[in-house]
């Protein structure tokens, strides 16, 4: 998508959202109209690659569908209904919060300290950013999690499928809980002639045609059984716009079953996904925060040790059979760009179980 219509498509498709976040009404509904009749026109312009146009189709779809709801609360609907997806303006809200204590948002800390440790490599002399300070200070950084303000609800994140067997694509959605009819979030996963994923695409559904954070799997050596080769523990690498640094979760031990800990570092701050260790079972990992001093619940002893700091922050529950569900839930008041990383890493997960193996 680099010709200037493109761009401007893009452009239509983004600022649709951010007048309707400013509740522009009128003027959000004639943006979706543009971005819906430049959509379509590159979805049905055979000198693009046939991904690019599904994904223009289906953007065209998710535009129109938004152009219909506000012509609805333009004629007398309950504006007090009215949803808006997340958007990149909404994270730049939400980062710029300040928590209950007047800390600042984990995301804004990690896009800060990003800068700063790239910068540093010019200038070794270069001193830490007012707001970061406290990261590098004789003591320990106050630990995230007990930060939180413990009255904001958990967010609950249901995920959906679809497979587009034009294309070999498997399109995992989420959508909230309490609008179980909208959806925020996708995550494109595609292996076209290759045995297992590579990589996959985070988008926010507001900005589908740009993805939000771009995720690169290590390839494992295979079981011959799909299934198993599923459950092979691996490091996965997570790059957004929002950070100078990718963020990279490691595997305690490589290529084990189940998927045990997966550690990483996210604002200064320790981080281990744990997987209760049931032989055999796909099921989604829970994050805390951690130290370094006693054993993790549900981690087996001999792989190291490591002290949780309060509560859990991001949980999931995958159901198998007549009543399969997939649900993620992320505690709250996790600042957007944090909450987005935990819901890729997630859905990246489930991506990788479900169709993430040919043998």
């Amino acid at each position: 998508m680099g010709s200037i219509q493109d761009v401007e498509v893009v452009r239509y498709s983004i600022s649709a959202f951010y007048a309707e976040r400013s509740k522009d009404l009128r003027k959000a509904q004639s943006l979706h109209e543009a971005a819906v009749i430049g959509l379509k026109a590159i979805a049905e312009d055979s000198w693009h690659d046939q991904e690019t146009r599904t994904i223009c189709d289906k953007q065209a779809e998710f535009h129109a569908s938004r152009y219909h709801s506000i012509r609805s609360l333009l004629d007398g609907g309950d504006e007090t209904s009215h949803f808006v997806p997340p958007t990149a303006l909404s994270a730049e809200e939400s980062i710029n919060q300040k928590g209950k204590d007047g800390a600042i948002a984990i995301g804004l800390e990690e896009s800060i300290l990003a800068e700063y440790l790239e910068a540093k490599k010019e200038n070794t002399e270069l001193e830490a950013p007012a707001q970061i300070a406290h990261l590098f200070g004789s003591t320990i950084p106050s630990p995230y999690t007990l930060g939180l303000d413990p009255t904001f609800p958990p967010k609950q994140y249901k995920i959906t499928i679809d497979i587009d067997s034009t294309n070999y694509s498997h399109w995992l959605n989420a959508h909230p809980a309490d609008h179980p009819d909208r959806t925020c979030y996708r995550l494109r996963a595609n292996r076209w002639g290759k045995a297992q994923f590579e990589n996959v695409e985070f988008y926010r559904a507001t900005e589908f045609v740009v993805p939000c954070i771009d995720i690169k799997i290590a390839a494992v050596a295979s079981t011959g059984d799909k299934r198993l080769s599923a459950l092979k523990s691996r490091e996965i690498e997570y790059r957004s716009a929002s950070s100078l640094r990718p963020i990279v979760e490691h595997p305690e031990t490589s290529e084990i079953r189940a998927w045990g800990s997966q550690k990483f570092t996210y604002g200064g701050r320790a981080f281990a996904w744990i997987t209760p260790e049931k032989k055999g079972d796909m099921q989604l990992p829970t994050l805390y925060e951690v130290g370094s001093e006693v054993e993790v619940p549900g981690q087996n002893s001999r792989k190291g040790r490591d002290s949780v700091v309060g509560n859990k922050l991001c949980w999931g529950d995958m159901k198998f059979g007549r009543d399969a569900s997939v649900v993620v839930t992320i505690a709250g008041s996790i600042d957007q760009l944090f909450e987005e990383l935990l819901l890729g890493s997630q859905m990246t997960k489930v991506a990788i179980f479900l169709f993430g193996h040919d043998i």
